[in-house]
C-alpha cells in the first residue's frame, strides 16, 4: 500500500453533486487511503435524509454546520436526537440508522466511511462541479430508482423502521 499524507483545505478537493440538490466533497478518497477509509464532507438540502438503512461498514458523522436529526438503533429501539455543529455519532457496522438536515437552510456534515465504502456510488451519480453551489444547466433529474439499486449494490441496505424495532 502506499500510504500518503493527504491536506484538504476549505473548498478543496473533488466535489459532485449528487441527486439534483446536495454537494459532496471528497477529503480523502479510497483510493489514496489504500481503501482503508473514505472522508466527504455533504451540503445537504434541509429535510434531505436517507431512508432508514444498514451496511457492513463503519460511518462516522460530524456535523460542521447548522443541525441533523439522528435516528439510530440502541439496544432494542430506536432513538432519535438532534446535533448541532460539533456533535460526533460513530455508528457500528449493520446499526439500523439514518439522519436529516434538521435545519431550515442548508448544512454540513463529514462523514469517514471505515472501511472505504460509497465513493463508487457517489461516481455513478454525481455530477462534476467546480464547487459547491455551482450547478450544471445540463443536469437530468434525479432518477431515484437508479440511485436506490445502486445504493443496494453498494452494501446500504433499506430498511422499514418496524423491522428495526
Amino acid at each position: 500500500m502506499n500510504e500518503q499524507v493527504i491536506v484538504r483545505g476549505p473548498a478543496e478537493g473533488r466535489t459532485v453533486l449528487v441527486g439534483g440538490a446536495d454537494y459532496v466533497t471528497y477529503k480523502a478518497r479510497s483510493a489514496e487511503t489504500g481503501g482503508a477509509y473514505f472522508c466527504f464532507e455533504v451540503r445537504t438540502t434541509p429535510g434531505f435524509g436517507p431512508p432508514l438503512h444498514t451496511h457492513a461498514y463503519r460511518e462516522l458523522f460530524y456535523v460542521l454546520e447548522g443541525s441533523y436529526e439522528f435516528t439510530v438503533k440502541r439496544g432494542d429501539r430506536l432513538e432519535t436526537f438532534t446535533g448541532a455543529a460539533g456533535t460526533s455519532v460513530a455508528i457500528p457496522p449493520n446499526v439500523p440508522h439514518t439522519f436529516k438536515n434538521a435545519s431550515d437552510q442548508p448544512a454540513r456534515l463529514l462523514f469517514v466511511h471505515q472501511p472505504a465504502a460509497l465513493e463508487a456510488f457517489f461516481e455513478e451519480f454525481g455530477v462534476p462541479v467546480p464547487q459547491v453551489g455551482e450547478r450544471p444547466d445540463n443536469v437530468q433529474p434525479p432518477d431515484f430508482a437508479g440511485m436506490a439499486a445502486a445504493l443496494e449494490r453498494n452494501g446500504v441496505h433499506v430498511i422499514r423502521p418496524e423491522a428495526a424495532g
